[in-house]
């Protein structure tokens, strides 16, 4: 392939990368072994993992110059070795889920090498219940979580007869493939810079809208950027990661949205705010004022398919109101206006509000005072769709798919959650070094989600 320049967006990604702050997205898939298991499986396994750059263009290139990000550009990996992209190991028995976190949250600490394509996956077998686990990491340089659980998505199939089909390999993209002039560059450029200066007042709108709400009083309307209360996930981090995960009863989420007009996010979002409420009053830190939540909410086109185009919500969490019910219909109230704030929005004022949001952290990350400035929102709360059909790898039956994010100084916290099948899997990624006993809060969701429902069937029986 032709040299390829990175977007302004992904290269920040790389710029504002260090050692307390990788940018990596990644996922932890829990998969059954083969009945009966064929003989050599893991090797052969680890072998086909080691072969991905043939299937996702994106897997065989590298930067140019690892050392220099002066004008960063993706080259062809000619000297692509799978040997440092797939490690191969197993846990001591009995193979605990707790040991597997541990070993996960390590690894995920741990930068890629910039000098080789970026990504690595981890091949972990000795999981109980005859089960083994397979640890992704890629960087957001390359691909947004929303992506990168596309590309696991197409690895799987549905048969567990069906094999991983190198012959079908996808082709590269023509944008690889050709090199843009100086003209068609600078042609680029100036139209992006129109683009950004006619969505000014759009989003000038919006913030003002907002505004005008706080003024008047206006309860359970989306919160200005910047007005979060601090807290102790609000801090500087440091490189120690810790990963929490937990899984929610689809059926259960979608009786209680149902019964109140609400959507699975909106659950969620009420069942993380329960549940962060509990946390933070166990460790004497609940702020008087209601954590906030930033949601992602792709506007990728479908043609794009590398990069990232993310937009942003804000919604209250209410961690200020004791009531799960009530929580949930503030949440409702809240997100319904966002939502359709951001309709009105272009894409790129979408864009633009979401860069509003969380550049200035991320810029702030390089000299470690994003804490030295108001959080623009407490907490990430994100929320993919995933298949809602039984999954195999290679024969492996997929169990569960956790999706892991990023933390940075000023947001040590990030839930991601994506559907599979009849439940919600739930990944937080968390600096644990300010946040005892976060490990915790995989349980406190689970009892959350049946004190909603709990309080839903009360409340149709009284």
């Amino acid at each position: 392939m032709s040299a390829e320049k990175l977007s302004f967006q992904d290269a920040a990604f790389l710029r504002l990368e260090s050692e307390q702050h990788p940018i990596h997205v990644a996922g932890l898939m829990i998969l059954k072994q083969p009945e009966p298991m064929p003989r050599g499986y893991f090797r052969r396994l680890a072998r086909h993992c080691g072969r991905l750059n043939e299937l996702w263009p994106l897997f065989d290139k590298k930067l140019a110059d690892a050392d220099s990000l002066r004008s960063p550009t993706w080259v062809s990996a000619d000297d692509y070795d799978p040997a440092y992209h797939v490690s191969h190991y197993a846990l001591p028995a009995p193979g605990r889920m707790d040991d597997l976190l541990g070993l996960v949250a390590r690894v995920h600490e741990r930068l890629l090498d910039r000098h080789r394509p970026l990504w690595e996956i981890h091949l972990i077998e000795g999981l109980s219940g005859n089960r083994f686990a397979l640890y992704c990491k890629v960087h957001h340089a390359l691909v947004d979580g929303v992506g990168a659980l596309h590309m696991i998505d197409t690895l799987f199939s549905t048969s567990p007869d069906e094999l991983i089909d190198f012959r079908r390999a996808r082709p590269k993209a023509l944008a690889h493939q050709r090199r843009l002039s100086l003209a068609r560059q600078l042609g680029a450029v100036t139209d992006e810079l129109k683009r950004h200066y006619a969505a000014i007042p759009e989003m000038s709108g919006l913030l003002v809208g907002m505004g005008m709400d706080k003024l008047l009083g206006k309860r359970d309307t989306p919160p200005l950027p910047f007005t979060a209360p601090r807290t102790l996930f609000n801090t500087d981090v440091d490189k120690r990661r810790a990963i929490v995960t937990a899984d929610l009863s689809m059926a259960t989420m979608r009786r209680i949205a149902d019964s109140q007009g609400a959507t699975i996010n909106d659950v969620l979002l009420a069942v993380c705010g329960g549940a962060l409420r509990e946390y933070l009053q166990g460790a004497s830190a609940l702020p008087k004022d209601s954590l906030e939540a930033g949601v992602p909410v792709s506007i990728k086109a479908h043609s794009e398919e590398d990069g990232n185009r993310v937009g942003f919500i804000i919604a209250q969490l209410f961690t200020d109101e004791p009531k799960p019910l009530t929580r949930l219909k503030r949440i409702v109230r809240v997100t319904r206006q966002a939502k359709a704030d951001l309709r009105h929005l272009s894409k790129t004022a979408a864009q633009d509000y979401a860069n509003l949001l969380m550049m200035p952290t991320l810029i702030l990350t390089l000299t470690h005072r994003a804490s030295q400035i108001p959080p623009p929102i407490n907490v990430i709360v994100s929320n993919v769709p995933g298949s809602r059909q039984r999954l195999y790898l290679e024969g492996a039956r997929l169990e569960a798919l956790y999706p892991l994010s990023v933390v940075t100084d000023g947001m040590g916290i990030n839930i991601t959650v994506v559907s599979y099948l009849r439940r919600l899997c739930v990944a937080i990624t968390s600096c644990p070094t300010e946040q005892p006993g976060i490990e915790g809060l995989g349980r406190m969701m689970k009892q959350q989600l049946d004190t909603l429902a709990a309080a839903i069937e009360a409340r149709i029986a009284g």
